[in-house]
């Protein structure tokens, strides 16, 4: 009786197993190992061979702004054959060299971290791996063959992690095994993938299962108001696009410590969107309620709509996003933010604009060294941009009697993309304008896109009615750091940083500054012939700059 127990016992588990273990074309099989006292992840891959005895991975070494990315890989060899591993990180490659008769390769490597101390901005996009948790992407956990097609059925084995650990990525949650059937490969390629200590939270928008994973100890706000705020966020932007297709959409949440002022980013991927916040009492839920509703705004604004040219329509897929950000949140009241809302953040954008060193350069200067090493040009098409379409929306509502709006431009846009794969190109959006537009719409893409002339916000508030003061607080930081921003290199005299103390040739050793925010003090400790000098004051300075103001009639007049 007991052989006979035994026996059901080991055929129930030999079948668990081959129904946990699906073929494949390539698998991953994750396990949690220590080498020398340190945690590192062990990945066995199977996957084809190629027939002439050399098979190539795909393994970035410099990618997201990282650079040897190469230094977290460990031991690596070929399990079933003999042969050698080569490591090429100058062509981000792995290459394996092994016999020309064999048709399946079992490859093993191990992944660490490789960098010591807390988390920072700068090191969220290595793999993190510790006794407690991992965090890392696609291209710097999961090697790829360069063999494979454009689509092959995946297979995720996580069964070797500890039980107690959460399993959570841009394919599923708590899924010890996942059968990637018929993947796309650039897809996979573009994902997150969490695991330990993680918490997830679960939801659903019309049958579509979305969720938040998330870990540590928050001190700004609870888990449940982020949650809340994600479920907002996609059921409205879901709404307001008529799309409810995406079956599964998750957002992972990574803190990290900082001392001073506050700090996030994050990255949209396949059916996910991976964030990292700080994590002090200087960091707020609204924050999270801004980076939401922008970054998930992309799922429609520069990933269904796509650019023609990336750079030459950033004033629309980062412009326009920019100005839905604050329209969805305000027309929803997500987390409470209304018409008061939507005024503050297009008084904000008027102010950067106006303020900016850059405003009004041609929309041809914003190419693509510009935009990733100079703050003000990487902001420009988002200030830009969602003036104009805030403009758009204005005059196209006025001159309908309030029948249309930018909306109706909008869906006409996604629905043309989704149908006959258009793309945003100037000639298109003019073309599609001139249906909505009272006059020569080619003259004012022209003046406010291409040569970058600023909107007339003055005639366009007197035009609407609206009650506004001609000038305001812009922000102004007062001085230029020195390169490597270790001292002060020159000083705008008469600034509110003169006044504050601040003089060329000082030496900084501490600094908090929110920059482009009139709201927060630049907090500075500087040293001068030996002395420690600690300043604060307000980066503001006055400019003609017009404001709306918080009236009851201009938030009735703008449609909240």
């Amino acid at each position: 009786m007991f052989k006979r127990v035994l026996l059901t016992a080991l055929l129930a588990t030999f079948l668990f197993s081959c129904q946990q273990r699906p073929e494949s074309d390539i698998s991953y099989e994750i396990s949690a190992v220590m080498v020398d006292s340190v945690p590192q992840l062990k990945i066995k891959m199977t996957l084809k061979a190629s027939p002439n005895g050399t098979t190539t991975l795909s393994f970035p070494n410099e990618a997201w702004g990282q650079e040897g990315l190469h230094k977290a890989l460990g031991k690596m060899q070929l399990l079933n054959v003999e042969g050698a591993v080569e490591k090429d990180a100058d062509s981000s490659r792995i290459v394996l060299m092994h016999p020309k008769d064999v048709e399946e390769l079992e490859f093993e490597y191990f992944l660490k971290q490789d960098f010591e101390g807390d988390v920072s901005t700068s090191k969220i996009y290595r793999p993190i791996i510790n006794k407690t948790y991992f965090h890392a992407f696609s291209h710097n956990m999961f090697m790829i063959p360069e063999n494979a097609g454009e689509s092959e059925d995946i297979l995720l084995d996580w069964t070797s992690l500890p039980e107690e650990y959460t399993i959570h990525n841009s394919f599923g949650s708590k899924e010890k095994i996942q059968l990637l059937k018929d993947q796309d490969v650039g897809l996979f390629s573009n994902a997150i993938f969490v695991g330990g200590d993680f918490r997830v939270f679960n939801g659903e928008i019309q049958g579509n299962k979305i969720s938040l994973a998330t870990r540590g100890e928050w001190i700004p706000f609870k888990d449940e108001e982020v949650f809340k705020v994600l479920e907002e966020t996609l059921t409205y932007q879901r709404n307001f696009w008529n799309d409810h297709s995406q079956e599964y959409f998750t957002v992972t949440m990574q803190p990290f410590p900082q001392e001073n002022g506050s700090s996030f980013q994050g990255t949209g991927l396949t059916n996910s969107f991976a964030t990292s916040v700080s994590n002090n009492d200087q960091t707020d839920i609204g924050q999270m309620v801004y980076l939401f509703n922008h970054e998930l705004m992309h799922n429609w604004i520069g990933h269904t709509i796509k650019n023609d040219n990336e750079e030459e329509q950033y004033w629309f897929s980062e412009g326009f996003t920019e100005y839905y950000t604050f329209k969805n949140i305000a027309k929803n009241n997500i987390n409470g933010l209304g018409g008061t809302f939507y005024i503050d953040e297009l008084n904000r954008t008027i102010r950067d604009l106006y303020a900016s060193s850059v405003g009004e350069v041609p929309n041809s200067e914003i190419n693509y060294d510009n935009f990733w090493s100079n703050y003000e040009f990487s902001k420009l098409p988002y200030w830009r941009g969602a003036i104009f379409a805030f403009y758009l929306d204005q005059k196209i509502q006025r001159a309908s009697n309030g029948t249309k709006s930018l909306d109706d431009v909008m869906h006409q846009i996604y629905d043309d993309a989704t149908e006959k794969g258009q793309k945003l190109t100037h000639d298109y959006f003019t073309g599609l304008m001139k249906t909505y537009w009272d006059g020569d719409f080619d003259a004012v893409f022209q003046e406010n896109i291409e040569e970058g002339q600023k909107v007339d916000l003055v005639a366009l508030f007197n035009e609407l009615g609206l009650e506004y003061s001609p000038e305001s607080d812009v922000y102004e930081l007062g001085f230029e750091f020195t390169e490597g921003r270790k001292g002060i290199a020159s000083v705008v005299e008469d600034s509110k940083a003169w006044e504050a103390g601040v003089r060329q040739g000082d030496e900084v050793f501490s600094r908090s500054i929110w920059q482009g925010n009139v709201e927060h003090e630049v907090e500075l400790g500087l040293k001068r012939d030996g002395e420690e000098i600690r300043v604060s004051y307000y980066p503001t300075k006055k400019g003609e700059v017009p404001q709306l103001k918080h009236t009851t009639e201009n938030i009735e007049k703008l449609g909240f």
